[in-house]
Protein backbone atom coordinates (compact mmCIF):
# COMPACT_ATOMS: atom_id res chain seq x y z
CA UNK A 1 0.00 0.00 0.00
CA UNK A 2 1.38 3.32 -0.98
CA UNK A 3 1.36 6.09 1.58
CA UNK A 4 -1.22 7.90 -0.65
CA UNK A 5 -3.75 5.37 -0.60
CA UNK A 6 -3.16 4.85 3.27
CA UNK A 7 -4.03 8.22 3.63
CA UNK A 8 -7.97 7.85 3.18
CA UNK A 9 -8.17 4.63 5.34
CA UNK A 10 -6.63 7.16 8.20
CA UNK A 11 -9.22 9.38 7.71
CA UNK A 12 -12.22 6.86 7.74
CA UNK A 13 -10.96 5.28 10.76
CA UNK A 14 -10.60 8.55 12.57
CA UNK A 15 -14.10 9.58 11.61
CA UNK A 16 -15.61 6.12 12.89
CA UNK A 17 -13.44 6.39 15.47
CA UNK A 18 -14.71 10.14 16.47
CA UNK A 19 -18.48 9.03 15.85
CA UNK A 20 -17.73 6.34 18.19
CA UNK A 21 -16.63 8.57 20.93
CA UNK A 22 -19.37 11.04 20.00
CA UNK A 23 -21.92 8.63 20.31
CA UNK A 24 -20.53 6.87 23.78
CA UNK A 25 -20.52 10.19 24.95
CA UNK A 26 -24.97 11.17 23.77
CA UNK A 27 -25.70 7.97 25.09
CA UNK A 28 -24.65 8.23 28.16
CA UNK A 29 -26.60 11.45 28.66
CA UNK A 30 -29.66 9.66 27.50
CA UNK A 31 -29.24 6.98 30.26
CA UNK A 32 -28.40 9.58 32.63
CA UNK A 33 -31.42 10.74 32.23
CA UNK A 34 -33.43 7.75 31.96
CA UNK A 35 -31.56 6.63 35.22
CA UNK A 36 -34.35 8.93 37.47
CA UNK A 37 -36.57 6.83 35.89
CA UNK A 38 -35.25 3.39 37.45
CA UNK A 39 -36.27 2.23 40.70
CA UNK A 40 -33.03 1.10 42.73
CA UNK A 41 -33.14 -2.53 44.93
CA UNK A 42 -35.74 -1.97 47.81
CA UNK A 43 -33.74 -1.44 50.93
CA UNK A 44 -33.44 -4.67 53.23
CA UNK A 45 -34.35 -2.24 56.10
CA UNK A 46 -38.08 -1.60 54.23
CA UNK A 47 -39.13 -5.32 55.41
CA UNK A 48 -37.79 -4.37 59.42
CA UNK A 49 -39.15 -1.00 60.86
CA UNK A 50 -37.82 -2.20 64.27
CA UNK A 51 -34.13 -2.38 62.62
CA UNK A 52 -34.72 1.37 62.39
CA UNK A 53 -34.48 2.42 65.90
CA UNK A 54 -37.77 4.54 65.78
CA UNK A 55 -40.23 4.00 69.00
CA UNK A 56 -43.68 3.07 67.42
CA UNK A 57 -42.45 3.15 63.44
CA UNK A 58 -44.59 0.52 61.64
CA UNK A 59 -45.16 -0.64 57.90
CA UNK A 60 -48.49 0.41 56.72
CA UNK A 61 -50.39 1.03 53.36
CA UNK A 62 -52.75 2.64 51.59
CA UNK A 63 -54.28 2.95 48.11
CA UNK A 64 -53.70 5.81 45.67
CA UNK A 65 -55.84 7.90 43.77
CA UNK A 66 -55.15 5.78 40.89
CA UNK A 67 -55.36 2.95 42.33
CA UNK A 68 -51.61 1.83 43.27
CA UNK A 69 -50.26 -0.02 46.58
CA UNK A 70 -48.75 2.64 48.63
CA UNK A 71 -46.03 0.67 50.91
CA UNK A 72 -44.51 3.45 54.18
CA UNK A 73 -43.91 3.51 56.99
CA UNK A 74 -45.93 5.25 59.94
CA UNK A 75 -45.09 6.37 63.43
CA UNK A 76 -48.12 8.00 65.66
CA UNK A 77 -48.59 11.34 66.83
CA UNK A 78 -48.06 12.18 69.76
CA UNK A 79 -48.62 15.97 69.93
CA UNK A 80 -51.96 15.29 66.74
CA UNK A 81 -49.79 17.22 64.51
CA UNK A 82 -48.23 15.14 61.29
CA UNK A 83 -45.56 15.55 58.20
CA UNK A 84 -45.65 13.79 55.09
CA UNK A 85 -42.07 12.85 54.13
CA UNK A 86 -41.10 12.41 50.68
CA UNK A 87 -37.91 10.79 49.04
CA UNK A 88 -36.03 11.81 45.94
CA UNK A 89 -35.24 9.57 42.82
CA UNK A 90 -33.31 5.80 42.78
CA UNK A 91 -34.43 5.62 46.55
CA UNK A 92 -37.02 4.74 49.44
CA UNK A 93 -37.88 5.92 52.26
CA UNK A 94 -35.27 4.75 54.28
CA UNK A 95 -33.29 7.05 52.57
CA UNK A 96 -35.09 9.50 54.71
CA UNK A 97 -34.11 8.55 58.08
CA UNK A 98 -32.69 11.50 59.57
CA UNK A 99 -36.07 13.45 58.97
CA UNK A 100 -38.14 10.64 60.15
CA UNK A 101 -36.53 10.27 63.05
CA UNK A 102 -36.23 13.71 64.38
CA UNK A 103 -39.86 14.30 63.51
CA UNK A 104 -40.87 11.22 65.28
CA UNK A 105 -38.77 12.33 68.24
CA UNK A 106 -40.16 15.31 68.47
CA UNK A 107 -43.76 14.07 69.06
CA UNK A 108 -45.15 14.32 65.43
CA UNK A 109 -46.77 11.91 63.45
CA UNK A 110 -44.82 10.72 60.47
CA UNK A 111 -45.78 9.09 57.07
CA UNK A 112 -43.08 8.27 55.00
CA UNK A 113 -43.56 6.19 51.78
CA UNK A 114 -42.47 4.79 48.80
CA UNK A 115 -43.29 6.72 45.32
CA UNK A 116 -44.73 4.34 42.81
CA UNK A 117 -42.45 1.97 41.49
CA UNK A 118 -39.92 2.69 44.28
CA UNK A 119 -39.14 0.37 47.37
CA UNK A 120 -42.56 -1.60 48.11
CA UNK A 121 -45.10 0.07 46.00
CA UNK A 122 -46.80 -0.93 42.48
CA UNK A 123 -46.53 0.93 39.87
CA UNK A 124 -44.16 2.64 37.66
CA UNK A 125 -41.51 5.56 38.47
CA UNK A 126 -42.77 8.14 36.21
CA UNK A 127 -42.35 11.20 37.83
CA UNK A 128 -45.56 12.49 36.82
CA UNK A 129 -49.55 11.22 36.86
CA UNK A 130 -48.67 8.18 39.65
CA UNK A 131 -47.00 10.13 42.03
CA UNK A 132 -49.36 13.22 42.36
CA UNK A 133 -51.91 10.81 43.15
CA UNK A 134 -50.07 8.70 45.82
CA UNK A 135 -49.04 12.44 47.55
CA UNK A 136 -53.10 13.09 47.15
CA UNK A 137 -53.49 9.33 48.34
CA UNK A 138 -51.27 10.35 51.90
CA UNK A 139 -52.81 13.31 52.60
CA UNK A 140 -56.05 11.19 52.62
CA UNK A 141 -55.01 8.78 54.65
CA UNK A 142 -53.51 10.66 57.26
CA UNK A 143 -55.97 13.03 57.82
CA UNK A 144 -58.18 10.51 58.54
CA UNK A 145 -55.74 9.24 61.41
CA UNK A 146 -57.71 9.37 65.03
CA UNK A 147 -54.80 10.67 66.22
CA UNK A 148 -54.25 12.93 63.81
CA UNK A 149 -55.74 17.11 63.62
CA UNK A 150 -56.39 17.41 59.88
CA UNK A 151 -55.84 20.73 60.08
CA UNK A 152 -52.12 20.34 61.30
CA UNK A 153 -50.85 18.69 58.33
CA UNK A 154 -47.11 19.22 57.20
CA UNK A 155 -44.99 17.90 54.65
CA UNK A 156 -41.26 17.35 53.71
CA UNK A 157 -39.97 16.86 50.24
CA UNK A 158 -36.55 15.73 49.14
CA UNK A 159 -35.53 16.56 45.73
CA UNK A 160 -37.96 15.07 42.97
CA UNK A 161 -39.95 14.37 46.28
CA UNK A 162 -40.02 18.24 46.61
CA UNK A 163 -41.28 18.71 43.46
CA UNK A 164 -43.97 17.04 44.21
CA UNK A 165 -44.54 18.23 47.71
CA UNK A 166 -44.26 21.64 46.09
CA UNK A 167 -47.35 20.50 42.60
CA UNK A 168 -49.51 19.10 45.56
CA UNK A 169 -49.30 22.09 48.36
CA UNK A 170 -50.55 24.38 45.58
CA UNK A 171 -53.52 22.64 45.11
CA UNK A 172 -54.06 20.65 48.80
CA UNK A 173 -54.69 23.83 51.27
CA UNK A 174 -54.56 20.78 53.41
CA UNK A 175 -50.60 20.76 54.02
CA UNK A 176 -50.30 23.83 56.38
CA UNK A 177 -46.60 23.76 56.47
CA UNK A 178 -43.70 22.92 53.43
CA UNK A 179 -39.97 22.10 53.25
CA UNK A 180 -38.90 22.01 50.54
CA UNK A 181 -35.48 20.29 50.76
CA UNK A 182 -33.35 20.80 47.32
CA UNK A 183 -36.43 20.62 44.92
CA UNK A 184 -35.54 21.51 41.31
CA UNK A 185 -37.61 24.45 39.80
CA UNK A 186 -39.08 22.29 37.01
CA UNK A 187 -37.66 18.77 35.87
CA UNK A 188 -36.36 20.40 32.16
CA UNK A 189 -34.53 22.57 33.73
CA UNK A 190 -32.50 20.66 35.93
CA UNK A 191 -31.78 18.05 33.21
CA UNK A 192 -30.65 21.46 31.17
CA UNK A 193 -28.28 22.43 33.89
CA UNK A 194 -26.65 18.73 34.82
CA UNK A 195 -26.40 18.03 30.57
CA UNK A 196 -25.04 21.41 29.30
CA UNK A 197 -21.63 20.42 29.47
CA UNK A 198 -20.95 19.72 25.63
CA UNK A 199 -23.86 21.90 24.25
CA UNK A 200 -26.30 20.30 22.09
CA UNK A 201 -24.35 17.06 22.04
CA UNK A 202 -25.21 16.61 25.98
CA UNK A 203 -28.38 18.42 25.97
CA UNK A 204 -30.15 16.97 22.64
CA UNK A 205 -29.99 13.21 24.10
CA UNK A 206 -31.38 14.26 27.58
CA UNK A 207 -33.95 15.76 26.28
CA UNK A 208 -34.98 13.17 24.25
CA UNK A 209 -34.87 11.03 27.21
CA UNK A 210 -37.20 13.21 28.75
CA UNK A 211 -39.65 13.12 26.09
CA UNK A 212 -39.04 9.20 25.92
CA UNK A 213 -40.59 8.65 29.40
CA UNK A 214 -43.62 11.45 29.03
CA UNK A 215 -42.40 14.43 30.39
CA UNK A 216 -42.17 16.47 27.12
CA UNK A 217 -45.52 18.69 28.51
CA UNK A 218 -44.51 19.37 32.05
CA UNK A 219 -47.40 21.26 33.40
CA UNK A 220 -47.32 23.42 36.14
CA UNK A 221 -43.36 22.94 37.19
CA UNK A 222 -42.83 23.68 40.99
CA UNK A 223 -41.51 27.14 39.94
CA UNK A 224 -44.85 28.57 38.41
CA UNK A 225 -46.66 27.00 41.43
CA UNK A 226 -44.94 27.83 44.44
CA UNK A 227 -46.56 30.94 44.80
CA UNK A 228 -50.19 29.59 45.16
CA UNK A 229 -48.74 28.02 48.39
CA UNK A 230 -48.87 31.13 49.87
CA UNK A 231 -50.04 32.47 53.06
CA UNK A 232 -49.21 28.91 54.24
CA UNK A 233 -45.58 29.08 54.97
CA UNK A 234 -42.65 27.24 52.82
CA UNK A 235 -39.21 26.77 54.25
CA UNK A 236 -36.61 25.59 51.20
CA UNK A 237 -33.59 24.17 51.87
CA UNK A 238 -30.64 23.29 49.95
CA UNK A 239 -26.81 22.38 49.68
CA UNK A 240 -23.26 24.92 49.39
CA UNK A 241 -21.68 21.93 47.76
CA UNK A 242 -24.64 20.82 46.06
CA UNK A 243 -24.12 19.97 42.70
CA UNK A 244 -27.68 18.02 41.44
CA UNK A 245 -29.88 21.09 42.38
CA UNK A 246 -27.26 23.75 43.10
CA UNK A 247 -27.58 26.79 45.59
CA UNK A 248 -29.03 29.16 42.36
CA UNK A 249 -31.68 26.51 41.41
CA UNK A 250 -33.23 26.73 45.04
CA UNK A 251 -32.76 30.47 45.37
CA UNK A 252 -34.68 30.85 42.03
CA UNK A 253 -37.71 28.57 43.57
CA UNK A 254 -37.57 30.71 46.90
CA UNK A 255 -38.12 33.86 44.94
CA UNK A 256 -40.77 32.27 43.09
CA UNK A 257 -42.60 31.65 46.63
CA UNK A 258 -45.10 33.84 48.30
CA UNK A 259 -44.41 35.06 51.87
CA UNK A 260 -43.90 33.82 54.96
CA UNK A 261 -41.26 32.30 53.14
CA UNK A 262 -37.55 31.20 54.53
CA UNK A 263 -34.33 30.46 52.67
CA UNK A 264 -31.71 28.47 54.25
CA UNK A 265 -28.61 27.06 52.29
CA UNK A 266 -26.55 24.75 55.14
CA UNK A 267 -22.79 25.26 54.57
CA UNK A 268 -20.91 22.40 53.61
CA UNK A 269 -24.32 20.23 52.59
CA UNK A 270 -24.68 17.99 49.57
CA UNK A 271 -27.43 17.04 48.16
CA UNK A 272 -28.73 15.41 51.18
CA UNK A 273 -28.01 14.37 54.14
CA UNK A 274 -28.37 17.46 55.64
CA UNK A 275 -27.62 16.80 59.64
CA UNK A 276 -24.02 15.37 58.95
CA UNK A 277 -23.42 19.45 57.88
CA UNK A 278 -25.83 20.82 60.66
CA UNK A 279 -25.79 18.17 63.19
CA UNK A 280 -26.88 20.64 65.99
CA UNK A 281 -28.93 23.10 63.87
CA UNK A 282 -30.91 20.89 61.44
CA UNK A 283 -32.91 19.26 64.24
CA UNK A 284 -33.49 22.49 65.71
CA UNK A 285 -34.27 24.22 62.63
CA UNK A 286 -36.55 21.79 61.27
CA UNK A 287 -38.94 21.23 64.34
CA UNK A 288 -39.08 24.95 64.94
CA UNK A 289 -40.69 25.32 61.74
CA UNK A 290 -43.36 22.75 61.81
CA UNK A 291 -44.08 23.19 65.79
CA UNK A 292 -44.69 27.05 64.87
CA UNK A 293 -46.84 26.52 62.14
CA UNK A 294 -48.58 23.79 63.01
CA UNK A 295 -49.49 24.45 66.09
CA UNK A 296 -52.59 23.59 67.69
CA UNK A 297 -54.27 26.96 67.38
CA UNK A 298 -57.74 26.24 69.09
CA UNK A 299 -55.60 25.52 72.38
CA UNK A 300 -54.15 28.74 72.55
CA UNK A 301 -57.81 30.36 71.76
CA UNK A 302 -59.28 28.32 74.51
CA UNK A 303 -56.50 29.73 76.66
CA UNK A 304 -57.72 33.19 76.11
Amino acid sequence: MTHRSAVPLLILVAFLFGAALLGHAMWGHYRAVLHDFEPAPPSALLAHPEQTGIDRLTAVAFTAHDDNRIAGWYVPAKNRAAVIVTHGTNADRSSMLDEIRLLADAGFGVLAFDWPGDGESTGEVRWGAPEREALRGAIDWLAARSDVDPDRLGAFGFSMGGYFVTRIAAEDPRLRAVVIASGPPSYLAYVRRNHRQHGWLSRLPAEFAIRRVGMQHEAMPPIDCIAAIAPRPVLLLGGSEDRSIPPDMTRELFERAGEPKALWMIDGAAHGHYIGAAPDDYPRRIIDFYATHLADRSAGAGAR
